[in-house]
C-alpha cells in the first residue's frame, strides 16, 4: 500500500441516502417546531386559486394578508352541499338561501345564508361573509381561513360534500 492512497469515497448511492436523511430531518424539524408553509402570492401573479372543501371545517388557505392591504376572494366555481337531495348549493348559499338566524344555530355567521363561504382572518378571528365575491382591506395581518357557513357538530353527522374553487388576489 503506497502514502498516497486516499480513503475510499462513498458512491452516488451513499451520497444520495445522505441527502435524502438530511432531507428528512428538516422537514420533520419544521413541522416539530410548528412552523408552517405560508405562501406570498404578491409575487405569483398576485393571485391564487384553490379548493375548499364542504366536509372540513377551517381551512387554512396558507396565503397571508396584510393589514389593510386590498384583498378579493371570489368563487369561481363548484358546488357543494347537496340538500335536499338533487339541489347544490353555490357560494352565496343559493339557489334558495336560508338563514338560520336564532341564537341556537351551529352556523358560525347564523345571520348569513346556511352554505355560504365565509373567511376570518387568524385562526381567532371574527368570520365575514364571502359569497361569491368579497373586497375588503383586513384590520389585522393574519392567514387567510375559508369553509362553509355550515356547523361543525353537523359535519359528521351529515358527511357534505363538493368543493368550490376560490381565487384569492391583491389589487
Amino acid at each position: 500500500m503506497s502514502a498516497s492512497s486516499t480513503s475510499p469515497q462513498p458512491d452516488w448511492r451513499t451520497r444520495r441516502l445522505h441527502l435524502a436523511v438530511l432531507g428528512c430531518l428538516l422537514i420533520a424539524t419544521t413541522f416539530i417546531m410548528g412552523c408552517s408553509l405560508s405562501l406570498d402570492i404578491r409575487t405569483d401573479e398576485g393571485r391564487r386559486s384553490i379548493p375548499i372543501h364542504a366536509d372540513r371545517g377551517w381551512q387554512d388557505t396558507g396565503v397571508v394578508l396584510r393589514e389593510g392591504e386590498e384583498v378579493i376572494v371570489q368563487a369561481i366555481s363548484g358546488r357543494w352541499f347537496e340538500d335536499p337531495e338533487g339541489v347544490w348549493h353555490d357560494a352565496s348559499g343559493g339557489p334558495d338561501p336560508w338563514i338560520c338566524g336564532t341564537p341556537d344555530c351551529h352556523e358560525p355567521l347564523p345571520q348569513q345564508p346556511k352554505y355560504a363561504l365565509i373567511a376570518r382572518v387568524g385562526e381567532e378571528g371574527d368570520p365575514l361573509l364571502v359569497g361569491e365575491f368579497l373586497r375588503f382591506f383586513p384590520r389585522e395581518t393574519g392567514r387567510l381561513y375559508l369553509r362553509a357557513n355550515y356547523g361543525d357538530i353537523d359535519i359528521p353527522i351529515h358527511n357534505p360534500e363538493g368543493q368550490l374553487t376560490v381565487r384569492i388576489s391583491f389589487e
